[in-house]
């Protein structure tokens, strides 16, 4: 039996990673298609130390935290959870979650050290603004890919004013729940009591207004799944 890359990336095949002894090298881990039981060979050194991985297999980096973005803003830091959706013309839309709680420093967020690029969004689309000095640096960004071009089309703050959005889950109707992993109270400059999950449509433009879904319930959301035909 052989699998292609295709097929391999394609389905979401698990890589499970085996090691020979404590001191083991890159050299004697070898990547290995779980359901199959196909070993890919061993891991390649990076020479730019981001990712190892089996030969005949490349990576490519793109939307950077601290990155300017196609609405001014910058790439926020801690990427987690995320969703890939099919957009027009054969792109892909990808909407990615933010891990950033209240400590988080300003640079990490979206509007940078001093906050001087929040004028550029409308602040009443902000979850929590923090009373308009601090605002919660949580939330999500929006990206399309040219999936045909290998390369990032635009990228831009779609979520935010929320806090620790850790994991989420896609909806059949082409949205994505961000789940706040946290459960707070208006405190350290922030005006909005937080543990709630947000809905963030993935082929609208712009920055979308933050609207918990209280009937989900208020406590440490990790991730979200739906019924593909019931809902």
């Amino acid at each position: 039996m052989t699998i292609s890359r295709r097929r391999f990336l394609g389905t979401g095949a698990a890589i499970s990673l085996g090691f020979t002894g404590l001191g083991c090298s890159r050299s004697n881990i070898i990547a290995t298609d779980v359901d199959s039981g196909i070993k890919f060979g061993p891991l390649q050194d990076d020479p730019d130390g981001i990712i190892a991985l089996p030969p005949g297999f490349s990576y490519k980096i793109f939307s950077r935290a601290g990155e300017s973005m196609s609405d001014g803003l910058l790439v926020p830091a801690r990427h987690d959870g995320m969703a890939a959706f099919a957009g027009p013309s054969g792109m892909t839309i990808l909407v990615r979650n933010h891990e950033l709680g209240s400590s988080a420093r300003a640079e990490l967020g979206p509007f940078g050290s001093d906050l001087a690029l929040i004028d550029l969004i409308d602040r009443e689309l902000l979850y929590d603004d923090g009373g308009g000095n601090s605002p919660a640096l949580g939330g999500t960004t929006t990206l399309v890919y040219d999936t045909t071009a290998q390369e990032l089309v635009s990228h831009h703050l779609s979520l935010s004013g929320t806090l620790l959005n850790c994991a989420g889950g896609p909806t059949p109707w082409g949205s994505w729940i961000s789940c706040e992993e946290i459960v707070s109270e208006p405190e350290d400059g922030l005006t909005r009591s937080h543990g709630y999950n947000f809905e963030v449509v993935a082929g609208q433009p712009g920055l979308q207004r933050g609207v918990p879904l209280t009937d989900m319930g208020r406590f440490k959301h990790e991730a979200v799944a739906v019924h593909p035909s019931s809902g």
